[in-house]
């Protein structure tokens, strides 16, 4: 019966372990080869888990306003690399360097970012994915 205690204990720790660890690739979303940069204004700010977001217009080469999404890590790596909530607000003017999406889907995985001032924000030390 110990035994039987045991190994059950086991399966529902491996079990929920594993489920809390699960997580889409990268490679799944975003290019490695396909880098870019895009600069507009930030619209929208969500700085919640699993990956902070920012949605930015941007003009596109028609000079239409295209919404994108930029991505980066969760909210608590963020912060120890000095972010909060309030580094980005909504009317903010962006530059983002990173990694595009894949099929053209207006998604940047954020690698540098640069704000109107000049100060330049690297969420992971400007490390390329």
């Amino acid at each position: 019966m110990n035994k039987l205690i045991q190994f059950s204990t086991l399966v529902i720790l491996i079990t929920i372990t594993s489920k809390s660890f699960s997580h889409h690739s990268f490679a799944a979303e975003f290019s490695y080869d396909l880098f870019g940069e895009r600069e507009g204004d930030v619209v929208e700010v969500h700085f919640v888990n699993p990956h902070a977001r920012i949605f930015f217009s941007v003009k596109n080469t028609d000079g239409k306003e295209e919404i994108w999404s930029a991505q980066t890590f969760p909210p608590q790596n963020l912060l120890r690399r000095g972010w909060n909530r309030d580094t980005i607000k909504v009317g903010d003017r962006v530059k983002i360097e990173g990694n595009l999406g894949l099929d053209e889907s207006r998604r940047v995985w954020i690698v540098s970012m640069t704000l109107e001032d000049g100060t330049v924000i690297q969420p992971n030390g400007g490390a390329r994915n």
